[in-house]
């Protein structure tokens, strides 16, 4: 009997007319590799995904000089061999359990009260049954599932992959703008500062001006006094005058009083809290990924 594989391709059939191995996933591409737990044939693209899949992850895979090019004895699949008795060929159908029977069956597994059906009987156009034509459209569209399946793992991976990428971005972006946040505070504490030395400045220098008239004046009347010591009539006239000016003096010499502001740089209570937060400016915050990132 012709062995079978898994799909209902014999090995002749996958093999093709150039005896080349065909992938059991996709019937038009060729094989590279066998697994043995599975016993299909991948082609590349199916071989990558079967090794990353949780299901199929640990399957040994021949590939390579491994690579059979015939289907791999012992693994070989007689379609009507009964799974429950070997040495007996699959004969009936019981619709009552839907499940396939030899005549050992019928008789240990009581399906003998069952109204079995004859498979070589009901068989003969189960090719154009609407059942058969339901399941293969049926397998077309698991088909179909499971390359969108790949497609979005496929996409999921290279979202993986960009996203260093992306989320740096996001970072350098966002340290611009902290940058620059920055940069104008400075410019605006540069320009508060500037007007406050400024009105320092100008207010002490006023201070000075004043302090040099004072100090003119008292050197004038130390002057006058001293051109008058020896004559007590010219010299008690000249106290005189030089007392009434010295009380003047006096009052403005008290009214002198320098003074600047002591400016003194406040931290503010939100920069200060983000400075204390470990994580400081990259909170990162993960958010379950799907087939749609």
């Amino acid at each position: 009997m012709m062995s079978e594989v898994p799909g209902g391709l014999s090995a002749s059939m996958a093999a093709g007319s150039d005896d080349s191995m065909y992938c059991h996933v996709c019937p038009t591409v060729k094989a590279t590799a066998y697994c043995l737990q599975c016993k299909i044939y991948l082609c590349p693209a199916c071989a990558g995904h079967h090794k990353i899949l949780p299901l199929s992850a640990a399957h040994q895979l021949l590939e390579g000089e491994q690579f059979p090019s015939f289907y791999p004895t012992g693994h070989s699949e007689n379609m009507k061999q009964c799974p429950d008795h070997p040495e007996e060929e699959i004969k009936f159908y019981c619709p009552s359990h839907d499940v396939l029977c030899c005549c050992a069956c019928n008789v240990l597994n009581k399906h003998d009260q069952c109204t079995n059906q004859y498979i070589p009987q009901i068989s003969k156009e189960f090719h154009k049954s609407s059942e058969y034509t339901k399941l293969k459209k049926e397998l077309q569209s698991s088909e179909d599932k499971i390359k969108d399946v790949f497609e979005n793992i496929d996409t999921c991976f290279k979202a993986v992959e960009e996203i260093d990428h992306r989320v740096i971005e996001q970072f350098t972006k966002y340290k611009a703008e902290v940058i620059a946040y920055l940069d104008q505070r400075e410019k605006e504490l540069l320009a508060e500062l500037k007007s406050i030395r400024d009105q320092d400045t100008t207010a002490l220098e006023e201070l000075r001006a004043t302090a040099n008239a004072i100090q003119a004046d008292i050197m004038k009347a130390q002057t006058k006094l001293r051109l008058h010591e020896d004559n007590s009539y010219d010299l008690f006239i000249a106290s005189k005058r030089v007392q009434a000016m010295l009380t003047k003096l006096k009052t403005s010499l008290n009214g002198i009083k320098p003074r600047y502001n002591y400016v003194v740089l406040q931290r503010d209570p939100v920069v200060e809290k983000l400075l204390a937060n470990e994580k400081g400016l990259v909170p990162v915050k993960r958010v379950p990924g799907t087939d749609t990132v």
